[in-house]
């Protein structure tokens, strides 16, 4: 398991890889009180990334990745009151070889690791 960190990615060891560098692929917007689930647009968002369709992206399961309950309950789920619980922030998760982030504003951003420039 790794963490993206200011400085590179964040090794499960501890150590940490600062040639990592990210490039943005794919970019989906998830409207909580629209018709899809967040589950659908994670999808169509890496299926993007790996130029493939919805249907191909599925080994691993997405939810194996992250818990996407969580994350609509943090961002999107109602608060106490009932109301919208509009939380801020960004969580980011490794499925496969790609960086995926979910916005609180809803986007999905969807990254490929690239070397470091040696220049």
């Amino acid at each position: 398991m790794s963490k993206r960190t200011d400085d590179g990615i964040m090794n499960g060891d501890g150590s940490t890889s600062t040639d990592t560098h990210w490039s943005q692929l794919a970019q989906r917007h998830y409207e909580p009180n629209g018709q899809g689930e967040l589950t659908t647009a994670l999808v169509f968002a890496i299926a993007e990334a790996k130029g493939v369709s919805p249907p191909e992206v599925k080994s691993p399961p997405v939810y194996e990745s992250v818990d996407i309950p969580a994350i609509e309950d943090a961002f999107f789920g109602p608060d106490l009151a009932g109301d919208s619980r509009q939380g801020v922030g960004t969580v980011e998760f490794q499925y496969t070889n790609y960086l995926v982030k979910v916005r609180s504003d809803g986007w999905i951003q969807v990254y490929e690791p690239t070397e470091a420039d040696l220049s």
